[in-house]
């Protein structure tokens, strides 16, 4: 790791072939780039993303300090928005001349994708390592993992819907549950209040009748005394006419 100074292009292509991270690239002008604005552009965020600095003399650029993870961030942001406008362009003049037939997917192993993705996710990577192992280019890469993210939104929206759903749906059961519990209790305690009634009035009944035979009982035994009574006096009264006889 170090500072290396560069002043021919072909020395310039050859180092950013071994960049590594703490590296700094010094040039004395962006002319040392190739001709068009795409590739100083391409080439300043691959600088980004191995983690080096770079430093422009002639334009005063240098990103050694805090600004300079802006500064590759906007270098993607061109480099991407230039090769979209250039894509767009070609769709359109092949369009226009009756060539174009639309884009095949490319084909990528999903799980592969998803473990590099991690990786590279994680800071074990960088991008252009993950895009190398999947034998993508960035507009590629960048757009997979678009298409995933957005693919895993709409998986979440449809699982929150189906809860959302089956919430809904054990609510309205339940109040339908509830309102038969209350149907089946008001019924079970007018059923006990019916049979509570029920068993006062027999128990009135069986004390009346308990009633009814003490009083009868009594009667009896009145009656008996009466009758002995009588007997004892028409007992005593027919001894006494025997005697005066």
């Amino acid at each position: 790791m170090g500072t290396v100074r560069f002043d021919n292009r072909n020395d310039l292509q050859s180092a950013l072939a071994y960049l590594v991270p703490g590296d700094c690239l010094v040039l004395d002008s962006l002319d040392l780039f190739a001709g068009s604005g795409k590739d100083m552009l391409s080439v300043l965020a691959e600088i980004g993303e191995r983690g080096a600095d770079f430093v422009s003399l002639r334009e005063g650029i240098d990103t050694r300090g805090g600004q300079g993870q802006s500064f590759f961030a906007l270098c993607r942001a061109l480099s991407n928005t230039e090769l979209l406008a250039r894509r767009r362009d070609g769709i359109e003049r092949a369009k226009a001349e009756g060539r174009y037939k639309g884009r095949k997917p490319i084909a990528v192993d999903e799980d592969l994708f998803d473990s590099v993705v991690a990786l590279w996710r994680g800071g074990q990577i960088t991008a252009r390592e993950a895009m190398a192992r999947l034998d993508l280019k960035p507009n590629t890469f960048y757009r997979r993992i678009k298409e995933m993210e957005e693919l895993k939104m709409k998986d979440y929206k449809k699982v929150e819907r189906e809860i959302r759903d089956e919430i809904k749906e054990a609510a309205k059961q339940s109040r339908k549950d509830l309102s038969e519990l209350k149907k089946q209790v008001k019924a079970e305690a007018k059923e006990i209040k019916k049979t509570a009634d029920e068993k006062l009035e027999l128990h009135d009944v069986e004390r009346e009748m308990r009633h009814d035979r003490i009083r009868a009982e009594a009667e009896h035994h009145d009656a008996v005394r009466q009758m002995k009574k009588d007997v004892e006096a028409e007992t005593k009264e027919l001894k006494k006419l025997m005697e005066n006889n």
